[in-house]
């Protein structure tokens, strides 16, 4: 065992991810919606996530450290990614838009579930980080790519929080539906 941990340490280590994103989502939340710039805040989560992963497999640091920062990289990610979606997607097909993001989600944690469980079991924990890390440097490139696509579109998606508001001030006012 790399990191010689008792069952129920080795537990609370894998828990801290989830504890720590669920409280510190909602404060990265507003953070983002003042600040803005959602595409900055998703390479910030993908890369701190990436860094997080490379310490869990080539270093011997306690993993308490990379799997807090991991919580709050994914608070950050989730912070800034979801609401894109309603920069983009007219609103009377937001429905449809979060529930397939959601559908979407579901079905690659399910997948990734089971080919985690492949690989342990076979390769080993080292070769899970790896599997890991190579699907970051894939999101690490997506995000890359809408940021070159959004900025040759008008860079809606990266805007100051300032400047979308005065944005939305200048445009004539939406009819509620």
């Amino acid at each position: 065992m790399k990191f010689d941990m008792d069952p129920s340490e080795a537990n609370l280590v894998n828990s801290l991810v989830y504890v720590i994103s669920a409280g510190a989502s909602p404060v990265f939340g507003f953070l983002i919606d003042r600040t803005g710039k959602n595409i900055f805040w998703v390479l910030t989560g993908v890369t701190f996530t990436l860094g997080c992963h490379a310490i869990l497999a080539f270093t011997f640091v306690n993993p308490f450290f990379p799997m807090i920062t991991m919580g709050l990289a994914y608070s950050v990610l989730a912070s800034a990614l979801w609401p894109m979606v309603a920069l983009i997607i007219p609103e009377y097909q937001l429905g449809t838009a979060y529930g397939l993001m959601q559908s979407i989600q579901n079905l690659g944690l399910a997948i990734v579930a089971q080919v985690a469980g492949s690989i342990v079991d076979a390769k080993g924990y080292l070769l899970l980080e790896v599997f890991n890390l190579a699907w970051l440097c894939v999101a690490l490139i997506a995000t890359v790519l809408l940021y070159l696509m959004d900025a040759s579109k008008g860079g809606k998606l990266n805007l100051a929080a300032w400047k979308r508001k005065a944005l939305a001030a200048a445009e004539p006012e939406k009819k509620p539906l």
